[in-house]
């Protein structure tokens, strides 16, 4: 017989939380359709919403803490991998419940609708993508904060108007900023050990 698929205790958690956080958003995305005002703007409920969002990525993190942390204690760098993979899958689930507030208006609808799948799928795979990455994810990052400023600031093709701030985009765009000082520090990090590899490395012969 063949070996079984492993799933370590972890990523068990980890993907339960997801289904959490995305049951949560399903719920919000039914209840905006059928015109729900508890599924609407108002900033109450967003908070509602976020809150039983963020219940199963708190469920996730309480199994990753306790799956991991000697590591932690021992290797900084790896919490902070995972808080970026954390904070990924916040900012995707943020971006789900921005689709859900702009189904009426396409071109917004569409960008969230790309967006929130890549981070959510990009902080579930965070810890083990390649290192070489992280400058990548920097740069995605800088262009949401980017666009939120341009899009708040000048009518941009093809929204045609000035997007309102919103309580939902400003903590939107404060989890970005987390995540950026946090990618910031990885690439620093990434940098300097490559810069001591070779200096340590025998130098090459005439």
């Amino acid at each position: 017989m063949g070996r079984g698929v492993h799933i370590s205790t972890e990523f068990a958690f980890l993907l339960s939380g997801v289904f959490i956080m995305l049951v949560a958003w399903a719920l919000n995305l039914l209840g905006t359709i059928a015109g729900d005002q508890s599924s609407g703007h108002g900033v109450s409920d967003v908070y509602l919403w976020l809150f039983l969002m963020f219940q199963g990525l708190g469920f996730s993190t309480v199994g990753v803490i306790g799956a991991n942390y000697r590591e932690f204690m021992t290797n900084p760098a790896l919490g902070k991998r995972y808080a970026v993979g954390f904070l990924l899958i916040a900012d995707g689930g943020l971006h789900l419940l921005a689709l859900n507030q702009h189904l009426g208006a396409a071109p917004q609808a569409a960008f969230f609708a790309i967006v929130s799948p890549i981070q959510i799928v990009g902080g579930i795979a965070f810890i083990d993508l390649p290192r070489r990455l992280d400058p990548i994810w920097l740069l995605f990052t800088g262009f949401l904060i980017a666009a939120f400023v341009l899009t708040r600031t000048v009518a941009v093709w093809p929204i045609g108007v000035v997007e309102e701030v919103d309580p939902l985009g400003l903590i939107s765009k404060a989890v970005e900023i987390a995540m950026i000082a946090m990618l910031v520090s990885l690439v620093r990090a990434d940098n300097a050990k490559k810069s001591d590899l070779r200096s340590a490395s025998p130098a090459n012969g005439p």
